[in-house]
């Protein structure tokens, strides 16, 4: 009895702080029996399936949690970026436009419970990013101009955006959105459309049914993703593997209950785990909620026999399974770890002042970060975000993936210039250049890969949470970037 009320009161206290931090569902939910917490994709919103469209997507002491400590020598990325895509350099242009405009058309959740994924931050990075690109000398003499629309991740107003940004004369050259449901919905229509979808939701058929599609991931599908941290935890495990597990690795993975929440657990995924030796649960959904009670879900995967837990959800999801796992008990029986993003600040910024909760938890992480500081892409991100005074909330995925990107479209469309002239560029220009370019730097804070087939890169460092003297989070490389495994499906 004694046992069940520390729990009761450990979910009870943790329910309400993340209620505090989050924001209100848009879409009410029956309140939960028991306590919960708060409360979307850059950057993953859940998404509902193609065949429609949706409208939408005291604490207890935490015990010390072993950490991987970073590899000596880190192993460098086999592949060679071209010397057009350096970060530090501007391609010089054969001609030049001053008082042209190129628009960057944007559409992403900046309103509801997922919105803080992207959080204001997002904001800032975009429009610092394209400051400093205007102030010195623009993409030939032209400025960037940004137009964002609010999506709140549902696809029926992802689609309706993409609608309207089509009608405009000339009609844009790429759009940028930021979950699932946009990536699924407007798959078909950017190829018809011959507009390039630069996209955060990283849905692998979109990108790969059919192969050559115009839908480019600027991080690796999910289904990759997966499939890289199996391959990790399987090379690694003798020495990541808590004292109570054995030889086997036995995987709960737990998602959101929509299409992003499926995308790790694909056909492909599961196949490469099985030649692996590795188990994969069946997988447990979690709802689309600040306030979902996860504890049934993981009881249900502890009962499987899991000494993995994989998080396919974002924000408040992560923060929902860690304060389960350590109220259960089972953190230290563990190997916990999620998709990219899923370790963000904003996770940590919803467990608050419980955010040690969250040491030792690892994470796909297909880009660079904060405490790169030797990056020159990371350095001028860091100027900028300082000299503007932002709050360290702020300092998280959002500003680095708006900032890098704006970078990244500056130098596609410089080559696109040189290649076509200004007067004629449209989508299938700035698509032609990328492909010539094939591995595009956003200046250096990631990569886009549309080499051969590609529609996404397949790289990825694993990164560990890990308290810091100050008591904070911060996410430590524990392996270096590698090549991931192949899910993709097959082509149609």
């Amino acid at each position: 009895m004694k046992r069940y009320l520390v729990l009761l009161s450990i979910l009870t206290v943790l329910a309400l702080i993340l209620v505090a931090c989050g924001g209100e569902d848009p879409t009410p939910t029956p309140e939960p029996e028991a306590v919960q917490l708060p409360a979307e994709a850059p950057t993953e919103a859940p998404a509902p399936e193609p065949t429609e469209v949706p409208t939408e997507e005291p604490m207890a002491e935490p015990t010390e949690e072993p950490t991987v400590e970073p590899t000596e020598e880190p192993v460098a990325e086999p592949t060679e970026e071209p010397e057009a895509e350096t970060a530090e350099g501007v391609m010089a242009c054969d001609t030049t436009h001053e008082g042209e405009t190129i628009t960057i058309y944007q559409q992403a959740g900046l309103t509801g419970p997922l919105s803080q994924i992207l959080g204001q931050g997002f904001i800032n990075g975009n429009q610092d990013a394209v400051d400093a690109v205007n102030a010195d000398g623009g993409v030939c003499g032209a400025e960037f101009v940004i137009r964002l629309e609010d999506s709140q991740y549902d696809p029926a107003q992802e689609l309706a955006i993409y609608e309207q940004f089509r009608a405009e004369d000339p009609k844009p050259m790429f759009v940028l959105t930021y979950g699932s449901g946009a990536t699924i919905v407007l798959k078909d229509r950017t190829i018809e459309d011959e507009i390039v979808n630069l996209a955060a939701g990283l849905n692998a058929e979109s990108f790969y049914i059919p192969r050559d599609g115009w839908t480019v991931g600027v991080m690796p599908i999910y289904s990759d993703q997966f499939a890289g941290f199996l391959q990790w935890a399987h090379d690694n495990w003798a020495d990541i593997k808590p004292e109570s597990a054995g030889d086997d690795i036995v995987v709960g993975v737990i998602g959101w209950d929509s299409a992003f929440g499926t995308g790790a657990t694909t056909p492909e995924a599961l196949a490469f785990a099985e030649s692996l030796g590795v188990t994969v649960l069946p997988l447990e959904v979690q709802e689309v909620s600040p306030t979902a009670d996860v504890t049934g879900q993981l009881q249900n995967l502890l009962l499987g026999g899991a000494n993995v837990i994989y998080v396919q959800s974002l924000s408040f999801g992560p923060a929902q399974v860690i304060g389960t796992i350590q109220a259960l008990g089972a953190w230290n029986d563990l190997v916990v770890g999620g998709v990219n993003w899923s370790i963000n600040t904003d996770v940590a910024a919803i467990l608050g002042e419980n955010q040690a909760l969250m040491n030792g938890y690892y994470g796909v992480f297909p880009s660079n970060w904060w405490n790169d500081t030797e990056l020159p892409g990371v350095q001028a991100a860091l100027a900028n975000f300082e000299a503007k005074d932002y709050p360290e909330t702020d300092k998280a995925v959002g500003y680095l993936l708006s900032f890098g990107a704006v970078y990244g479209l500056r130098d596609i469309l410089t080559h696109a210039i040189n290649t076509v002239g200004f007067e004629n560029l449209d989508g299938v220009a700035f698509f032609d250049a990328m492909k010539d370019m094939g591995l595009v730097s956003a200046y250096g804070l990631y990569t886009m890969d549309v080499r051969d087939q590609n529609r996404a890169p397949n790289m990825s460092q694993i990164r560990q949470a890990q308290l810091n003297e100050e008591g904070q989070i911060e996410f430590v490389i524990v392996e270096d970037f590698f090549e991931l495994p192949d899910t993709r499906p097959p082509a149609e």
